[in-house]
């Protein structure tokens, strides 16, 4: 919505040099906004697909010590095309301020960078049992056998009960087609090798 105050808000991808009241401010707004949810989905658990949570770990597990937290890897050349997109798009329908796009590689590649340093180190917060991280690319293939794969690693109980829906969600998005996106320039190739390099090694992709 305002990107020309992007560095402005930098700070609260990782929370981790917000000041004590904004945090504290955070925290009851981001539990208000759940209660509310979980009245609104007749207080069932709730699954957050986040991935600004991915840099919160720690704080999340301080609010939330019972949570299960599943990470899904993508190769990073994927993500980065669709960062890119995704902003792109998202500043020409939502912007309040003049589109400021020069430099917008390297934020996505600052933004990711940092995020993934935070999720790194706080990972290993998470108990045993309570972390399963997946490739995307085998979620895409086998879908149904990669969630419950999810359900037997974080202890979810019922999935033969869910299996019938959860089949046919998966056929319903036969017809689906991802974006596609010309190849990268060897030169951003080279960069996010260099800059994401944690990611190549931790999920085993080839840069």
């Amino acid at each position: 919505m305002l990107p020309e105050s992007r560095e402005r808000f930098e700070k609260y991808l990782t929370m981790r040099d917000v000041p004590a009241g904004d945090l504290e401010r955070w925290r009851a707004a981001f539990r208000l906004f759940l209660k509310k949810v979980t009245v609104r989905n007749g207080g069932r658990p709730l699954a957050l697909k986040s991935p600004p949570h991915t840099a919160r770990v720690r704080l999340l597990l301080e609010m939330f010590p019972g949570a299960r937290f599943i990470h899904i890897a993508r190769h990073p050349h994927a993500v980065f095309q669709s960062s890119r997109h995704l902003f792109t798009v998202n500043f020409d329908w939502h912007r309040l301020q003049r589109r400021r796009l020069e430099d917008l590689d390297d934020w996505v590649i600052r933004q990711y960078r940092e995020m993934y340093d935070a999720y790194f180190e706080e990972r290993t917060l998470i108990p045993r049992g309570r972390l399963h991280e997946m490739r995307f690319e085998d979620l895409e293939r086998e879908p149904v056998r990669e969630l419950e794969s999810a359900y037997a690693a974080l202890g979810l109980p019922d999935f033969e009960t869910a299996r019938p829906a959860v089949a046919r969600y998966v056929e319903s998005l036969s017809g689906y087609r991802k974006n596609t996106f010309p190849e990268l320039r060897a030169d951003v190739r080279e960069r996010i090798a260099r800059e994401w390099r944690p990611c190549f090694e931790a999920w085993g992709y080839a840069s």
